[in-house]
């Protein structure tokens, strides 16, 4: 048994790692829901709520354990969470042997690999960035770039400063006018903060199953892609964008590399064309829903929590 201050922190963090539980079991029955909600809601709320659901909770532990930490026990030496949902009995005293600690240490080794892993992943991702800006060549606009290669490419690369690349066979291939929308699509991407965003997402949601995560991040491209086609439609028709999105994906098709990096998946052609043609208008009144949501959730997930943590304790030794 470890007791005293120690104790206490590992009390919370076990608390904190189950409310966490709690809120990826959530996740994961809201997950099918808001893929398909996708095609009914605009795409500027889509990509606020994806990032809220994603948040959710790494949130929720985090307010259990600012709560937690500047509560004191009561005279029954108890300490409470969140909104009282949440309470934790002989908060000093950590049992070893108990399920708290075997729960806390499952938690904790599965958050470690798979940090580790992403953090492995975006480690690659850099060195390959890393190889492409030393093969790129410069031009006049200091922020593009031009790759020696005939496949079709063209993306933007970095987070706060980042640069576009396009490759040589897709300006061999494509239109001056063409080549001006490819080239503020990218950079509408940059303004966006997209890659920054779509980083974060893949860091709040690393722990999740394998299951669910390409779908969401799926969802998400989409949405940037959406949003930068709309942003791209202040200075050009959304037909000469979208006939440019079709070009692209045949090129695409022909050269058959459904792996690199490019103007547009085919996968999400016609979702892109249908929002050009078709625009859909964010709903103000669905944006301010949003936090009454997320808060109505929240409270959900705390009150669960609390049953769990007794539930576990009927069968388990405490």
């Amino acid at each position: 048994m470890i007791t005293g201050n120690w104790g206490f922190i590992l009390n919370l963090l076990s608390m904190a790692a189950l409310l966490g539980l709690a809120s990826v079991a959530f996740q994961l029955l809201t997950a099918p829901l808001l893929i398909r909600a996708g095609k009914r809601v605009d795409p500027l709320e889509q990509k606020w709520l994806i990032l809220s659901w994603a948040l959710l909770p790494w949130a929720m532990t985090l307010l259990l354990l600012v709560q937690g930490g500047i509560a004191l026990p009561d005279d029954h030496n108890t300490v409470y969470g969140s909104l009282r949902l949440i309470h934790w009995h002989h908060t000093d005293e950590f049992v070893i042997s108990a399920w708290h600690s075997w729960f806390l240490s499952t938690v904790g080794l599965w958050l470690t690999l798979r940090m580790g892993r992403f953090a492995y992943q975006q480690w690659c991702v850099n060195q390959q960035l890393k190889l492409i800006r030393e093969q790129a060549l410069a031009t006049s606009d200091s922020t593009i770039c031009i790759l020696p290669t005939r496949d079709v490419v063209a993306m933007a690369a970095g987070y706060f400063r980042a640069d576009v690349y396009l490759s040589q066979g897709l300006l061999n291939q494509t239109t001056p006018d063409q080549q001006a929308i490819i080239i503020a699509h990218e950079q509408a991407h940059i303004r966006q903060f997209d890659n920054l965003s779509r980083w974060l997402l893949m860091l709040l949601i690393c722990p999740l199953p394998g299951f669910v995560r390409p779908a969401i991040l799926n969802r998400f491209t989409l949405v940037t892609e959406q949003l930068a086609d709309r942003r791209v439609t202040r200075n050009a028709e959304a037909a000469d964008i979208a006939e440019t999105l079709v070009k692209i994906a045949r090129l695409r098709h022909r050269i058959n590399k459904p792996g690199q990096a490019a103007f547009v998946a085919a996968e999400q052609l016609r979702e892109r064309v249908c929002e050009l043609l078709t625009p859909s208008r964010p709903s103000a009144l669905k944006l301010s829903l949003l936090p009454l949501a997320i808060l109505i959730t929240a409270t959900a997930v705390l009150s669960a929590t609390d049953a769990l943590h007794h539930f576990f304790d009927i069968f388990l030794v405490h």
